[in-house]
């Protein structure tokens, strides 16, 4: 499989040591990935974001406060937010709601998401989307805000509402877990999602199923993976993710 590769989804700052961080951006290099999107979660990791993006060309700052993470947006935390995406050309993200076992207050959820969601259309910046068992909130919020385009980032909501997401604006970008041979819904959502709209993601330094390598260049393997699975040539998958993530970036 030949690049240029696209990333939709890691956190770079958060390998362990520089070292690490390093060895794995040069995998990739190596493997053709040309483009990823580091996610920042939280105030405290976004300065880290914004320098690896000066660091690499390669990287596409995001930053974002994650739902896990609220207790660390302080007083003035969106005026920071703000800040930080007018320094670059970025997205926002990682941002979303999560009604699994490391929900939050919802009413706390909904109020920081809706907040950057609004930031990100006033910008015009495109959102990587966090969702864990809220779609149907989900899908409503997306539609009272109409914000700009927007990716579920490692999708694993219901196939049947991919149609009406993407007619909202949104893209879909799938990770390592469609190896799991557990996943079928997985697959189905997969086998479901637009080809106009469709990417695909690491989440480095995290590999979220085994057979697969860590780090940004562990996007081959998540590319052959769906590439069996839609029964397409890797290599034309790899170029259609490359022309969306170019599309949705605005590069």
């Amino acid at each position: 499989m030949k690049g240029p590769l696209f990333d939709a989804h890691d956190h770079l700052q958060y390998y362990r040591s520089e070292a690490g961080r390093g060895a794995a951006l040069r995998l990739a290099a190596e493997a053709g990935v040309e483009l990823m999107l580091c996610n920042g979660t939280n105030p405290g990791d976004w300065e880290a974001v914004l320098d690896l993006a000066a660091e690499n060309e390669r990287v596409v700052p995001c930053f974002g406060l994650h739902p896990w993470r609220l207790k660390e947006g302080a007083p003035g935390w969106l005026e920071r937010l703000e800040s930080f995406l007018l320094r670059v050309p970025s997205c926002v993200g990682e941002i979303g709601l999560d009604g699994g076992k490391n929900a939050a207050d919802p009413a706390r959820q909904e109020g920081v998401f809706i907040a950057q969601l609004r930031l990100a259309k006033k910008l015009g910046r495109p959102a990587s989307i966090h969702c864990v068992r809220t779609w149907g909130r989900m899908l409503e919020i997306i539609k009272e805000e109409a914000p700009g385009p927007f990716m579920f980032h490692s999708y694993g909501g219901p196939a049947e509402l991919e149609a009406e997401f993407a007619s909202l604006g949104a893209y879909f970008s799938f990770s390592g877990a469609i190896m799991d041979v557990k996943r079928e819904k997985l697959r189905k959502a997969l086998r479901a999602a637009p080809p106009e709209r469709l990417l695909f993601e690491t989440e480095a330094p995290a590999a979220d199923a085994p057979g697969w390598r860590s780090g940004p260049a562990g996007i081959v393997e998540v590319l052959s993976a769906a590439a069996a699975v839609l029964g397409r040539p890797a290599g034309e998958l790899s170029e259609l993710s490359w022309a969306n993530g170019k599309r949705f970036t605005g590069r």
